[in-house]
């Protein structure tokens, strides 16, 4: 996954080389100016950082942001405390990252939710992805189908079919309307003409695996990583990951490429600022968070945490959420209109 996103990257952006010296929490960065190399050098940090969570702790964004703040204390060289300020579908929580001082001291949640909540008009209006620079993602979950082990269906082709052919028959559990895994499933629906019902679980995807498991819906749309345990246990089976290439977890499973569903629903988890951070103390955490993302001890927290390692720096993960985000606009469209 690393080499497909670093070989979009490449194909659609022009890389600048940054020359990065390190030997204390305070950071020399260079760069080119009229042709001319000109260095910047800014005393940061020197306080503690704080990261918003704007999810509850114990889940899979929180643990990512810990993971972040743990192995970024080493990095530069000061405490870095993570506040989770829940509500709003995490507009409470990237809100206040937004409206803290613009010092680089308080840093928010790069996440897709920066592409849908203003798109669901969840958002206030100064609240757009534009508001935010990224600094760099340390995860990404794709969505899946997954349903019980002993249902009919033995593949992702079946099961759309079928859905073709019977429409509003299958019942698909998702962690609450508009949520990103229930975006997934009707941008399934967009590109397949296939049609599901909606089953929504407000309390989170915890309740909805519950109801798989109990039967009393068909299916349930999240990550892998969600469902690992009881896909290890053979409780569940994946049908499909709407993921670029197959997962090395999941060798097995196929991708909704693969399927003929042209579809990509990722949900990523990583760090961004207010964009009005000085450029020279945004340079200071793209670079020493960057290391972070690709250190050892980062990627062992993250893989013990059984969640997917995908380390990106700041324009990577740009070019992921570029290539997501027309495909959400598509799917939220569709689906505001069905709430009509």
């Amino acid at each position: 996954m690393k080499k497909r996103m670093r070989s979009i990257l490449f194909s659609s952006l022009i890389c600048v080389s940054l020359a990065v010296g390190t030997g204390s929490p305070a950071f020399a960065s260079q760069s080119s100016v009229s042709g001319e190399a000109e260095k910047t050098n800014v005393d940061f940090p020197t306080k503690p950082m704080t990261i918003v969570c704007p999810y509850s702790a114990g889940g899979g964004t929180d643990l990512a942001l810990r993971i972040l703040a743990e192995c970024g204390e080493t990095e530069f060289g000061q405490t870095i405390n993570v506040e989770n300020k829940t509500g709003g579908s995490g507009t409470v929580g990237l809100s206040a990252a937004l409206s803290a001082a613009a010092d680089g001291y308080t840093l928010g949640t790069a996440s897709v939710d920066l592409i849908t909540l203003p798109l669901l008009g969840l958002a206030p209006a100064e609240l757009t992805r534009d508001a935010f620079d990224t600094i760099c993602v340390v995860n990404a979950e794709p969505a899946a189908i997954i349903v019980p082990a002993d249902s009919k269906w033995d593949s992702l082709d079946d099961f759309i079919q079928d859905a073709k052919d019977n429409p509003g028959t299958i019942q698909v559990a998702n962690a609450g309307a508009g949520n990103i895994w229930h975006l997934a499933m009707i941008g399934v629906e967009l590109k397949t003409g296939a049609q599901f019902t909606h089953v929504p679980y407000s309390d989170g995807t915890s309740s909805a695996l519950a109801a798989v498991l109990g039967g009393h819906v068909d299916a349930i749309a999240c990550s892998p990583a969600e469902a690992d345990s009881n896909i290890q246990s053979g409780d569940l089976k994946i049908l499909g990951i709407a993921a670029d290439e197959r997962m090395d977890k999941y060798p097995d499973v196929p991708t909704f490429k693969e399927g003929d569903i042209d579809l990509t629903i990722e949900a990523l988890r990583g760090l961004c600022v207010n964009s009005e951070v000085p450029d020279d103390v945004k340079q200071v955490l793209k670079d020493g968070f960057d290391k972070v993302i690709h250190s050892d001890e980062c990627k062992q927290k993250v893989e013990d945490a059984n969640m997917t390692y995908l380390p990106l720096n700041a324009e990577e993960a740009d070019a992921m959420l570029d290539s997501m985000e027309g495909n959400f606009g598509d799917i939220i469209k569709a689906y505001l209109d069905s709430a009509q």
